[in-house]
């Protein structure tokens, strides 16, 4: 199978959800729109999607931000399987409808999600323990339409992820990273290292050495757990 993955910042690659897809055989091809890669006229091509985050608002009137909404907007109602990450499924939400506003907590570091009435009949989600911790990196949330079924949650910032056709998850954390990816991260957001301080960063690496292994897990079982349903 092929697969396209849509990456808005260097930093932010699709990393282990990529190292699975092609342990198991299949392609990735990337698109840089940092780089202003143009996407693809025909979705159609490839067999999944993988949007990734970054730095940018689905909020963003600029032409690329807009153009990428239209064309995820049309790969959804395609039918296409997705999986979005961060930015990438705030942009999916925005595509059905529904809106990006701030989050009522600036998540930077490791925070729990719960599971939701629909986890346990999810075949992404069904194994997700209670109070699983996850790696988070943004400072903007989405809203639910009809469309979306709410699969992970949090008390403070519900929005943490959620199913709309078969095959298609948007997911506001990153199970993806790596350590240093991670770092990189740190040293790029200068607005995020101001927020955390350096008790907060210190307490993210402590961590970071505690749960960073069990996420990644986690991931592997996902990205598996995705490629079955396509």
């Amino acid at each position: 199978m092929n697969f396209l993955i849509i990456e808005h910042l260097i930093i932010e690659p699709a990393a282990i959800i990529a190292d699975v897809i092609r342990q198991h055989g299949h392609h990735c091809t990337t698109i840089a729109l940092e780089q202003a890669a143009p996407l693809p006229s025909n979705a159609s091509d490839y067999d999944g999607i993988i949007v990734m985050g970054g730095p940018q608002s689905a909020n963003d009137h600029d032409t690329l931000m807009q153009d990428e909404l239209s064309w995820v907007k049309t790969t959804l109602n395609a039918n296409i399987p997705m999986l979005g990450i961060c930015l990438g499924a705030q942009i999916m939400a925005k595509a059905v409808g529904a809106d990006i506003t701030p989050s009522p907590v600036r998540e930077l570091g490791w925070f729990p999600i719960y599971p939701c009435q629909e986890s346990a009949n999810d075949a992404l989600f069904n194994t997700m323990t209670d109070g699983f911790m996850v790696f988070q990196w943004h400072g903007e949330t989405f809203s639910f339409t009809e469309s979306m079924t709410q699969v992970a949650t949090h008390p403070q910032v519900p929005a943490q992820a959620f199913r709309l056709n078969r095959a298609q998850y948007g997911l506001q954390f990153h199970v993806e990273v790596d350590e240093s990816i991670i770092e990189q991260w740190i040293a790029y957001g200068e607005s995020e290292r101001r927020h955390l301080g350096e008790t907060g960063i210190k307490h993210l690496h402590q961590q970071t050495q505690c749960h960073l292994t069990q996420m990644q897990r986690f991931c592997r079982q996902m990205v598996d757990a995705w490629l079955t349903l396509i």
